[in-house]
């Protein structure tokens, strides 16, 4: 690849496939919950929340019936990666357990999205899910809150999604617009060898979790999610560029969250940021990845920053030295092990 080409790829924007439906229902599924947990006083379970309202982000493409099935799939996912993250954190060696953990969940969990054919592709959401719950010292009573504030907020996106798609066919007949044609349901992705899971997933987030964790940066598990990034691509060529774009885009999203985050914005603040970085998201990640993340960055650390604040900084700092270590090892894992585009790769 040309230095030219690679800057026309970083920069390319793809044509816009309808993404304001997508973003208006992930904003209110993530939105919502958090204003309820506000306003009941229980801001400590919004991760709970939030990682359950990721579920709305599955299945964008599919007719209503897959689209419901995906995200209640992506949701029970999303669920054991929670409950794991409590079981994590409550070991005085959390930081080191969650290494283990995450690497084996992702690889099982890659093998299910890969032959269940999900789209978002990958397991970065769920290895996110286990590593934010897991990074705070939990109790047996954290089950409870835990389990009940995700199923309830899956149970509020599946009952959005119905309640969306319903009012869109409505609006299509009263405009007597047709439908738009959405793309045939593809079917299942060949299978990989079990070596491909292990190098993307196994091997790869246990490298990125223990240099992290030795070295002792805050938030290691930020090297694990960034480590999937890369090798979710399908061949050298788009790991590099996935790679590339991940880091340009979270160094410039962190100077975006930090000048969200010095004016110390109150709950109230960092919810109605949180959904308009929700929003974003969704209408860009599509369309160019590296200018999602000015959105996905300040999403990710308001939401751990809502639930457990620490000094802008520092929270600033363990994301941007995180970041370029997982895509370091991810690309660095690449080169060394030669690993082909396989037959079907379609993460």
């Amino acid at each position: 690849m040309t230095d030219t080409s690679l800057i026309q790829a970083i920069t390319r924007f793809h044509p816009r496939q309808g993404e304001w439906a997508v973003a208006l229902r992930a904003t209110l599924s993530a939105v919502v919950p958090l204003v309820v947990l506000f306003t009941t006083d229980h801001l400590d379970w919004a991760l709970y929340a939030a990682f359950g309202a990721m579920s709305s982000l599955y299945g964008r493409n599919q007719a209503l019936p897959g689209r419901l099935r995906m995200q209640l799939e992506a949701g029970a996912s999303l669920l054991a990666a929670i409950l794991i993250g409590v079981c994590v954190g409550i070991s005085p060696a959390r930081d080191w357990l969650a290494i283990p953990a995450v690497a084996i969940f992702a690889t099982v969990l890659a093998i299910i999205v890969h032959r269940r054919n999900w789209h978002p592709g990958g397991v970065i959401l769920q290895v996110f899910a286990v590593g934010g719950v897991s990074s705070s010292v939990r109790t047996v009573s954290d089950f409870v809150p835990a389990a009940a504030v995700t199923i309830a907020t899956i149970a509020f996106v599946l009952l959005l999604t119905l309640v969306t798609s319903s009012i869109a066919r409505l609006w299509q007949r009263r405009s007597s617009h047709e439908p738009a044609p959405r793309p045939a349901p593809s079917a299942g992705a060949p299978e990989w060898p079990l070596h491909h899971y292990v190098i993307r997933y196994a091997l790869a987030i246990a490298v990125a979790g223990t240099i992290a964790t030795a070295i002792g940066i805050g938030h290691p598990y930020w090297a694990m999610v960034s480590v999937t990034v890369p090798l979710a691509a399908a061949d050298a060529k788009g790991r590099s560029l996935r790679g590339i774009q991940r880091v340009i885009g979270t160094l410039l999203g962190v100077l975006v969250t930090w000048a969200v985050l010095s004016f110390d914005p109150s709950p109230v603040v960092l919810i109605i940021v949180i959904g308009i970085a929700q929003a974003g998201a969704e209408m860009f990640v599509g369309r160019n990845y590296g200018f999602a993340l000015l959105f996905i960055t300040p999403l990710a650390l308001c939401m751990v920053q809502l639930v457990h604040p620490i000094p802008v900084t520092q929270l600033i700092a363990d994301r941007a030295i995180e970041t370029v270590l997982g895509v370091a090892v991810g690309l660095a894992i690449t080169l060394l092990t030669h690993e082909r585009k396989q037959v079907g790769d379609t993460d």
